[in-house]
């Protein structure tokens, strides 16, 4: 069991994107339902990811859970063992994953990872 306080805070942000971005061509404004981006999920054209890991104790839960392209998928990854390296070498600290959204899409446009304590830094990834 690892000696540090692990504070985790997840923010659901629902923020509308009223910039153009016309260098992406992912649109994900059609899956507007939980049940559209699980069907995608299911096709195996989104990837899973929790804003909490599992293996941080988050919960296999809608509210934990986000459908996003892989390239999200390995981002998300690549932080959480960043973070995991961090509390084994003994840091305290806090974390907070922030989803940000366009229009009704269950999809985000944007993921901010946020880290503070004894290591501080924010990861974020435009997804469309």
């Amino acid at each position: 069991m690892k000696n540090v306080i692990l504070c985790f805070a997840i923010l659901l942000v629902a923020s509308k994107s009223f910039s153009q971005e016309t260098e992406n061509p992912l649109d994900y404004s059609a899956v507007d339902s939980r049940e559209k981006a699980i069907a995608l999920y299911e096709k195996g054209e989104l990837s899973k990811i929790y804003l909490m890991p599992l293996e941080f104790g988050g919960d296999d839960k809608p509210v934990n859970t986000l459908y996003v392209p892989a390239f999200v998928h390995e981002f998300k990854t690549r932080v959480d063992k960043r973070i995991e390296d961090l509390l084994d070498a003994g840091d305290n600290l806090s974390f907070t994953a922030e989803p940000e959204y366009k229009g009704n899409s269950f999809v985000p446009s944007r993921l901010v990872i946020m880290v503070t304590g004894d290591t501080e830094f924010t990861e974020a990834i435009d997804i469309w």
